[in-house]
């Protein structure tokens, strides 16, 4: 299919509509059929700056086709067809490819790690028995970004070739076959053509070594019910109802549901609130933050089963008067409030605090000393997302960034949880590696009741 062919342009196409451009026919004599695809201006002038358009008007050259040559949005170069492409051939006198987009099959070894999208590592070859049930994380080449996604397709095979091993200066190790395409400044280059001193790419998160659950029972509906008689009044044969319809209770620690609800546990932790009306007894879940954060958590709650608003903004001015200073700044605010009983009560069986977190004692939940790193990890990030300030400079030192600090306000009388809570999390940090240079206090604020505000700060090194 090579032959003749002159340079296209993005002037050769026919805008259709918003996101279809056409190649007609008479670009090129030998084709039968013009080209379709299916782009914003910006995919398109990416599409023409590999072989991804040729690919496609070689393809409309072909006898028997029907119709157009058709190309997705997600178009790049493939072997003889771009990928992305379609085509349509009739009988008789069409055509049979045994592999119009490509016909090579690329594959790691087995001990080849590959990132869930709960944060944890496996190796490939581990994913056989499981693989229906993964959420990998892999590049958006387009969108220079990773997205979660599951698989479609697993198999298996012994090599009919050599296998190969690229190293590289910061540690990172894989073992493909030649063909198996590596990221690198030029592209997608295949493992094979690369020589030692090339530059590749490689994510920066490795992620935690997968771990089994144990099958350790968490919550019970007899501690739901509990939570119920404390805290509300709603109807607690609906909210326990609910709960089993979704599967959330009872609940395990290697139930499919939790690694979603460690993550909404991690964020209450920070800045969310659990309460339950007065009026009605029924419960309410209220998240505040980055919008884009409160989103993935709407995704997490959807996975879950629940239903929500939307995520609500508005910008307002805050006045902020501390011991040492009165602070005056506008931001935009965001919230997501979630009106269940059964996941309120939920949350508070699971451990979360409910009402004002500065005016009682707890901690994070004990359970989780016994659950593996990986589910760990998903408590940790939320948390901190929610509570660590943002990175910036010491003041003076343009050039040296301040220490992450975790910080709990805490009224006196309940300053010493508040204290437990930080040492709780000061060992789980150390399980990761993570030193920390201590836990400090100090007097904020004394309120209008006459008793003291303490602020207590966990710095990590």
């Amino acid at each position: 299919m090579g032959a003749e062919r002159r340079e296209i342009r993005k002037s050769d196409f026919r805008r259709l509509g918003k996101y279809l451009w056409e190649l007609p026919r008479e670009f090129d004599r030998r084709m039968r059929v013009p080209v379709h695809v299916y782009a914003d201006e910006e995919l398109l002038e990416d599409a023409l700056q590999d072989e991804s358009i040729q690919q496609a008007v070689n393809v409309a050259s072909l006898p028997g086709l029907v119709g157009r040559v058709a190309v997705m949005p997600d178009v790049h170069e493939g072997y003889g067809m771009p990928v992305g492409g379609v085509m349509a051939s009739q009988v008789p006198g069409g055509i049979i490819s045994p592999g119009a987009i490509g016909y090579d099959i690329n594959c790691l070894a087995g001990d080849a790690e590959v990132l869930h999208a709960f944060g944890y590592r496996v190796p490939i070859g581990a994913a056989e028995a499981r693989w229906r049930q993964e959420e990998l994380l892999c590049l958006d080449a387009a969108a220079k970004r990773l997205v979660a996604t599951r698989p479609v397709l697993w198999f298996g095979r012994r090599p009919g070739a050599p296998l190969l091993e690229v190293r590289t200066e910061l540690g990172g190790r894989v073992t493909a076959t030649a063909d198996h395409p590596i990221l690198t400044p030029q592209g997608m280059r295949p493992l094979g053509e690369l020589r030692p001193g090339d530059l590749v790419a490689r994510y920066h998160f490795s992620g935690v070594p997968y771990e089994d659950p144990p099958a350790e029972t968490i919550v019970t509906e007899d501690q739901v019910a509990a939570a119920l008689e404390r805290f509300g009044r709603g109807e607690r044969g609906n909210a326990l109802s609910q709960l089993r319809r979704r599967g959330l209770v009872p609940l395990r620690l290697d139930s499919p549901a939790l690694p979603y609800l460690l993550r909404l546990l991690g964020y209450v932790f920070g800045d969310g609130h659990v309460g339950f009306l007065r009026s009605t007894g029924n419960g309410v879940v209220s998240l505040y933050g980055k919008a884009e954060d409160l989103e993935s958590i709407r995704a997490d709650l959807a996975a879950l089963g629940f239903r929500t608003g939307r995520v609500y903004r508005r910008r307002r001015r805050h006045r902020v008067r501390t011991a040492y200073r009165e602070y005056v700044f506008e931001r935009e605010e965001a919230w997501l409030r979630v009106s269940s009983t059964s996941l309120a009560a939920l949350l508070a069986a699971l451990g979360a605090p409910v009402g004002e977190k500065a005016c009682q004692d707890f901690t994070a939940p004990a359970w989780l000393d016994r659950a593996p790193l990986w589910q760990r990890r998903l408590f940790l990030p939320a948390l901190f997302g929610a509570e660590l300030p943002a990175p910036r400079a010491v003041t003076g030192h343009g050039r040296n960034l301040g220490a992450p600090t975790l910080s709990v306000n805490k009224r006196a009388k309940w300053a010493e949880s508040g204290e437990a809570f930080l040492r709780q999390i000061e060992r789980w940090l150390g399980d990761f590696g993570v030193a920390v240079q201590g836990i400090s206090r100090r007097t904020e604020r004394v309120n209008a009741d006459g008793e003291p505000s303490i602020r207590l700060r966990l710095t990590l090194s």
